[in-house]
Formats: C-alpha cells, structure tokens, sequence
C-alpha cells in the first residue's frame, strides 16, 4: 500500500526544499519571505481546487496514482504558466527547489507515521520516519507548520480507518481526492494567517473583509506583495487597495 501524501508541485508529496537550520530560524518572517510564501498558498490552492474539482463533479481518474499524476502535471503546467501572476520569477517559476517529494505520511500500519521521502544511492525513493520537530529544523516556521497541519489531517484520517477497519479506503480515488481536499484546505489556513501577519508588520492596511467565506483570513493581493516585499518592519505606510 503505498503512503497518501501531500501534492505540492510536480511531486507527490511536500514540495519544500529543505533549508539549513540556521536559516529556519529566521522564520520565514522579513517582508522579502512574503512572495515565496504567497506563491506557496498559490500552489496549494491550485491543488485543493484541482481535487475538489473532482469530488464535487464525482468524475475520477482511473486510479490515485493516475489522479496524484494529473494534478502533478495540471500544477506544472500552470506553475510555468500565469500562475504567479506578478510574483513569477525571473526563470518564469516560483518553485523553491526540487520536484522531489519530500514528506507524506505512511499508510503501511496504523500508527499512520510522519515519514520524509528521500532518494537512495540509485535515486530511488525511500522513506524514513521523521519528527516534528525535525521538519521544524529544516524549514522555516510557517512552511513547517502548513506541512504538519496537512499531514496531521491525513493521520488523523488513517488512525480513523484503522480503528474502523477501512483501509481499503486508502487505494480509492473518492477517498484520496477528499482527504486531500480537507488536507490542503488546512495547511492553507495556516499559510494564509501567517501571509497576513506578516503582510501587516510590513504595512499592508487589511482589507474589509478579515475573514473569506471559507474562514480563512484574507490576504494581501500579488500585486500587492510585490510592493509589500520591499518594505521593513518600521515603514508605517499602509496600502490602500483591493484584497484577495
């Protein structure tokens, strides 16, 4: 049985190049973090869109590999694409690093393990078990707290199959599609909180509406974190535009 992980890019699982942990520590907290964080939630929202798509029009790929495989190559595609809007990078992607996947979680037994996927001497990949707080060594803190969120989402969804004895569930694309959908839905409700905290300290005014009608907190606009990323904690100038 293979492990349900997250799809962040053209992976299938986390796409987050590892960071020394030196560089965690900072936290991911200046006004220059703002647009990689933001084209992070872009992602991320890219792929809850995709699966959500399918549940609601109940019409699935002919299995989850084929499923992960579509979304994969949908986020690629956009990701080189308009994507980003005004946050594209000079190479034309957002990307952070490596398509490699690098966390999920393991369905193999029911104690639904946080694994971190890695690449053997022949480039296969392998997985190892992994803390928290070791994917907090390696990341900064909100990109380490959105993977922990998602991947607590699906295991909480695993020990609940286990102790239902549905397991047979995990090789479903119905079931697949709308636990991703709920675990995505939650790592973005923390990407999202952190984008706004940190788009105030750097001089964003808010918008009218704090919260959007799925109850995640509203956020800057791109165009507005473009401007926002050059900003510094002490600048009190708010802009007074449009929120997404």
């Amino acid at each position: 049985m293979k492990p349900l992980i997250s799809t962040t890019c053209a992976a299938l699982a986390c796409r987050i190049t590892a960071t020394s942990a030196p560089a965690a520590a900072a936290g991911c907290d200046k006004c220059s973090d703002l647009p990689k964080l933001y084209r992070e939630l872009l992602e991320q929202e890219f792929l809850r869109n995709r699966f959500d798509r399918w549940v609601k029009e109940a019409y699935y790929p002919v299995s989850v590999d084929a499923m992960q495989q579509s979304a994969a190559d949908q986020l690629g595609v956009a990701m080189r694409g308009g994507l980003y809007g005004s946050l594209t990078t000079n190479s034309g992607s957002g990307g952070q690093g490596s398509a490699a996947p690098s966390y999920g979680t393991d369905l193999n037994n029911k104690s639904c393990a946080l694994v971190e996927y890695v690449k053997d001497a022949q480039g296969d990949q392998t997985q190892r078990p992994v803390k928290p707080e070791q994917v907090r060594s390696k990341l900064c803190a909100p990109m380490a707290e959105f993977v922990l969120a998602h991947e607590g989402h699906h295991q909480a969804s695993c020990r609940a199959a286990y102790a239902a004895g549905r397991t047979a569930q995990f090789g479903t694309t119905e079931f697949v599609a709308k636990d991703d959908v709920e675990a995505y839905q939650v790592g973005i409700a923390v990407l999202r909180d952190h984008i706004a905290k940190l788009a105030w300290q750097c001089g964003w005014s808010g918008s009218t509406n704090a919260r959007r009608p799925d109850g995640t907190t509203t956020v800057p606009t791109p165009d507005q974190v473009a401007e926002l990323k050059n900003a510094t904690r002490q600048q009190a100038a708010l802009l007074q535009c449009k929120s997404k």
